[in-house]
């Protein structure tokens, strides 16, 4: 594959990256509510689920869920009503959908922080769709081999956190700004419904 069609693939995966959604409304939220160093690991997390979802595209699971409609609905109804339940956990702390005492180690601080991104990341049964969709366009018979693949994926992997650390890094940004609790409160509870809304459009959709 040449480098053109790998910088056009990156600039495609990138793009449908950063619009807002689930991942990088709670990579905000837990960059406003940690700062932008440690929701690093948010951003791992999301990385990870998405090269997860990539490779399971290439594999083939994705012509599966398209093709079968019972495992594309448990899937479905299952992410939509994880991200409904984390909508909910945010909206009622008014924070992040992990809770961070100060009791926590570096280490628990981190596997929280990457749990969260993973498990909102893998929730979304569309993203497997998107890449099924994705990966042909940019593929012939005589480049879908592994070497090819593996660079896709590894560009899904590179895509996803770097947007997700962007928005971190936004969400630290307006941390900065040292806002009233009631102000934060807010943003929490915004970035909680929109949880919920999001869960409750994936239930919806068809």
């Amino acid at each position: 594959m040449s480098i053109q069609y790998l910088v056009l693939f990156a600039a495609a995966v990138i793009g449908a990256s950063l619009i807002p959604g689930p991942s990088t409304i709670l990579a905000f939220t837990h960059g406003a509510a940690a700062g932008w160093l440690r929701a690093v690991w948010t951003a791992l997390g999301n990385a990870s689920a998405s090269g997860l979802q990539a490779i399971a595209a290439s594999a083939g699971l994705g012509a599966i869920l398209a093709s079968s409609g019972l495992a594309f609905l448990v899937l479905k109804y299952a992410g939509a009503a994880y991200l409904i339940y984390a909508g909910i956990r945010m909206w009622r702390t008014a924070a992040a959908p992990v809770a961070l005492t100060a009791g926590d180690d570096a280490g628990r601080k981190a596997r929280r922080l990457f749990a969260a991104g993973f498990s909102v990341g893998i929730s979304n049964p569309k993203a497997i769709a998107f890449f099924t969709a994705l990966f042909p366009q940019f593929l012939t018979p005589e480049t879908a081999a592994a070497g090819p693949l593996a660079a896709m994926v590894c560009i899904v992997c590179l895509g996803s956190f770097s947007v997700a650390l962007f928005y971190a890094v936004l969400g630290s940004w307006v941390r900065g700004l040292h806002l009233s609790q009631r102000a934060m409160a807010r943003i929490g509870k915004s970035a909680g419904g929109m949880f919920i809304a999001s869960g409750a459009a994936l239930a919806v959709s068809r």
